[in-house]
């Protein structure tokens, strides 16, 4: 029975070893198609594909033949029936070829929009592959519109400790210059609690959004400060993208540069501190200067655990969070360590070796250009964390002089 299909092929500076890893292993899956993916790679074996849209499809690998060509079952959902996607990979001058034959698609008035779709879905997703696996650069996040914020963790003792009326949201720790958060007054403190419509119970439902927009359209987005409520227009601007570290010894550089910034600052900050006094809260439910050490110290081990997960296995879902949530954790700290020379030793310890794992990344990890660029990201990601708690320091020591 004659059936319509899509074909499309594309040619990558990769190994076909590379992007036959890509078109099937679960983590590569989602640097370039998908939000979220699974994947049994067996002869039958199932896998599921999911998008933050609500769109997924999954189905049975029926054939793999590595690196060389790979057939899956594909049902998308609202699709009226199954169809089958073959990935052939060919080792080509300049490159490897990837071509795609999605088929059995009807010829029924009832499968057009998913024919569309897949015309639409396999054109974004193939640049998106040779993107991904060329320069590391996830074209979805380098298209995406751009805010300018930088947020933070909302809970109900952030919530309480700051006077805010909500414990769900996006809190803004900050905005970027020249952003249109910036332009538009948002400022440090600020909890989004929709935008566009969509309620944001956390950073997760501003991606979907603020993909479906360009750069240049306003948007609207309901804002809590405090107990004030109100609803402020921004406009969304181009993202700028970062330039990355290419190799695993540079990365190591410029996050040991980063460190020497932030510790000159700390220790001048803590210049002159006593050790009694770095044991005094400034109030009631607030942090003493060990007990940010100590949180400095927890969230860089954090880091580690979390940013050496994404390393070797590309991602980690279920953190980082609240590195000092659970009950007790400042203060077991505390008590191994209880005194300041103690607390700042091994903050530093705890930054030189980051860096030192650094130095010894899995060459699998580089290789997987992707990857290593949202790692990269991460691990940089820190330090401007310090930098605002070496300003928490000052003003803690400061309150507590005042209060003698």
């Amino acid at each position: 029975m004659p059936d319509r299909k899509v074909e499309r092929s594309i040619l990558i500076d990769t190994t076909p070893e590379m992007a036959f890893e890509a078109l099937i292993k679960a983590s590569e899956l989602r640097e370039w198609m998908c939000d979220y993916a699974w994947t049994v790679i067996l002869p039958q074996g199932t896998y599921q594909v999911r998008w933050d849209s609500g769109y997924q499809a999954g189905g049975r690998f029926i054939e793999l033949d590595p690196p060389r060509r790979a057939v899956i079952t594909w049902q998308g959902t609202g699709e009226p029936g199954e169809t089958t996607v073959t990935f052939t990979v060919e080792p080509e001058v300049g490159g490897t070829r990837v071509i795609l034959v999605h088929a059995g698609f009807g010829l029924g008035a009832e499968w057009d929009p998913h024919v569309a779709a897949s015309e639409k879905g396999w054109d974004g997703g193939l640049d998106n592959l040779k993107s991904t696996l060329e320069t590391g650069i996830d074209l979805r996040i380098a298209r995406r519109p751009f805010m300018g914020i930088l947020f933070d963790i909302l809970n109900p003792d952030r919530a309480a400790k700051e006077g805010i009326a909500v414990d769900e949201g996006v809190y803004i720790n900050d905005t970027v210059e020249g952003s249109g958060a910036r332009a538009a007054g948002l400022v440090k403190s600020d909890v989004i609690v929709s935008i566009d419509g969509v309620a944001t119970r956390g950073y997760h439902e501003l991606g979907p959004v603020l993909g479906s927009h360009q750069a240049g359209d306003t948007i609207e987005a309901v804002v809590v400060h405090g107990q004030e409520r109100r609803t402020i227009p921004v406009t969304l601007g181009q993202r700028p993208m970062e330039e990355v570290p290419t190799t695993a010894e540079d990365l190591a550089n410029r996050l040991a540069g980063m460190h020497a910034e932030t510790d000159a600052a700390l220790q001048a900050a803590l210049e002159g501190l006593t050790d009694q006094e770095a044991g005094l809260s400034p109030a009631k439910g607030e942090w003493s200067v060990k007990e940010v050490l100590a949180h400095l110290s927890i969230s860089e081990r954090d880091q580690q655990c979390f940013g050496f997960c994404v390393a070797v296995d590309g991602w980690v879902d279920t953190g980082p969070g609240d590195t000092t949530a659970l009950a007790g954790r400042l203060a077991a700290v505390l008590e191994v360590t209880p005194t300041l020379a103690g607390m700042v030793s091994r903050f530093l310890a705890d930054e030189a070796e980051t860096v030192a794992m650094l130095r010894r990344l899995p060459a699998a990890t580089v290789a997987h250009k992707a990857r290593f660029h949202r790692f990269s990201q991460y691990m940089v990601g820190l330090p401007p964390h310090t930098k605002e708690h070496i300003e928490q320091i000052k003003a803690t020591i400061q309150a507590v002089r005042a209060g003698r």
